[in-house]
């Protein structure tokens, strides 16, 4: 059954825009440096946030074996929108990334759904959580854009349960960046990584999300 939910687009729209009049000041802020809110990254997210729209009125399960393409597909997106134009010019790069997707011996979109299906009876927040930060520590899962496909996917598992999105604003920037990158460079396939520092981060960032939810991002169809 589809969500009964969707995403204020409107909203993410404002609060994307504040972001990135914003970003020199968040970025000055941020343990790592982050490349700049570029026109195209806005865009591109904006169209991935749509999509997410349109996976949840299709009832789509990202990390079920029939929804894994469309996880693919919100990659894409993030990287070249959905002008088909566009895509073109980045056809070398789609097949290489769909190839890593599928095919990477230390981590792929297998690792994905075996970790998906060990945790479906976690907590939205801790699914959310889990996953992203599965896929953006190291080894990742796309070669680019990682962090704002995941944004994607966590805002897909959580408004398929019924809860807020996570939308990257001024005033957890900071909160959500820092723990993304301490991740990023996490080695998830070492002892330490997986065992003692990632369950970590994954536990605080499932109270973060939890606690960054705003009610009103949510629209009834």
């Amino acid at each position: 059954m589809p969500s009964k939910y969707k995403i204020d687009l409107e909203q993410v729209h404002h609060y994307l825009l504040s972001v990135q009049r914003n970003f020199d000041a968040i970025n000055e802020a941020l343990d790592m440096h982050r490349e700049p809110m570029r026109d195209e990254i806005l865009n591109n997210m904006l169209e991935g946030y749509e999509y997410v729209n349109y996976l949840l009125e299709k009832d789509v399960r990202l990390l079920h074996p029939e929804g894994l393409h469309y996880l693919l597909e919100l990659n894409n997106i993030v990287l070249c929108g959905t002008d088909l134009e566009k895509r073109k010019d980045f056809k070398e790069h789609i097949l290489s990334n769909t190839d890593r997707f599928y095919e990477q011996s230390e981590f792929s979109i297998s690792h994905m759904r075996a970790w998906a299906e060990k945790h479906k009876k976690d907590t939205p927040w801790k699914k959310a959580a889990g996953s992203y930060i599965l896929q953006v520590s190291w080894p990742q899962l796309f070669h680019e854009g990682n962090h704002r496909t995941g944004a994607l996917m966590m805002s897909h598992i959580l408004v398929r349960n019924d809860c807020p999105p996570f939308v990257l604003s001024v005033d957890n920037a900071q909160a959500y960046f820092n723990p993304s990158s301490l991740a990023k460079s996490t080695n998830k396939n070492e002892v330490y990584g997986k065992f003692y520092k990632l369950p970590k981060i994954k536990k605080n960032f499932a109270k973060f999300l939890e606690k960054q939810a705003v009610p009103s991002y949510l629209r009834l169809r």
